[in-house]
C-alpha cells in the first residue's frame, strides 16, 4: 500500500517538473523576444554595437531563432566584421537552410573577404530559393459550386457564359 502513495508522489513531482520546465522554456522565449525587439531598435536607430548586446542576449536565451543570427549577421556586416557576419548567417542557415535572405547576405559577406567560389555557391543558392518562392503558383481547379442553376433544359440565366476557343468566362458587362 505504500508503493502506491509513494509512485502517485513520484509521478506528481515529475510531473510538476515537467510543467515548470515548459513554463520556464516559454518565459525564456518571451526573454530573448524582448532583447531581439529591442536589437532591432537599436538597429534602426544604427547603434549595431548596443544591437550585437541585444541580439546575443536573446541568443542566450534562446539559440533555435534563425533571425536572431540574421539580425546579428547584419549588425556586424555594417560594422565591416565580416568574419563574426558570416559566422552568424552560417548559424541562421543552420537553423533554416530555406532562409534565402541569409544566402544572399552570406554571399556578400564571403565575396567581401575574397571568397569567391563559396560566394558563387551561395549566391546560386540564394537564386534557386528566391525562384522557388516567386514561382507563380498554378492556380487550384475551382471547387464545385454546391447551388441549383436551374433545369438542364431550361438555365435560370445565372450560369457564366464561356468562349467557345478557351472556354474561360467572358468578363460581364
Amino acid at each position: 500500500m505504500q508503493e502506491k502513495g509513494f509512485m502517485k508522489t513520484i509521478v506528481l513531482l515529475s510531473l510538476l517538473l515537467w510543467v515548470g520546465a515548459c513554463s520556464s522554456q516559454k518565459e525564456l522565449k518571451i526573454g530573448a523576444l524582448a532583447h531581439f525587439n529591442r536589437g532591432n531598435q537599436a538597429f534602426e536607430a544604427l547603434d549595431y554595437k548596443r544591437a550585437i548586446d541585444e541580439y546575443n542576449q536573446s541568443i542566450a536565451l534562446f539559440d533555435q531563432q534563425p533571425s536572431f543570427y540574421y539580425n546579428l549577421g547584419l549588425c556586424y556586416y555594417h560594422l565591416v566584421l565580416f568574419e563574426s557576419a558570416e559566422s552568424a548567417y552560417r548559424r541562421a542557415l543552420e537553423l533554416n537552410p530555406t532562409m534565402a535572405e541569409a544566402w544572399y547576405n552570406l554571399a556578400l559577406v564571403l565575396d567581401k573577404q575574397d571568397k569567391s567560389d563559396e560566394a558563387f555557391m551561395a549566391y546560386d543558392r540564394y537564386q534557386k530559393l528566391s525562384a522557388v518562392r516567386n514561382k507563380p503558383k498554378l492556380a487550384a481547379p475551382e471547387k464545385p459550386v454546391v447551388k441549383r442553376l436551374g433545369s438542364p433544359s431550361k438555365p435560370k440565366g445565372n450560369l457564366p457564359k464561356r468562349t467557345p476557343q478557351t472556354g474561360q468566362k467572358l468578363p460581364v458587362p
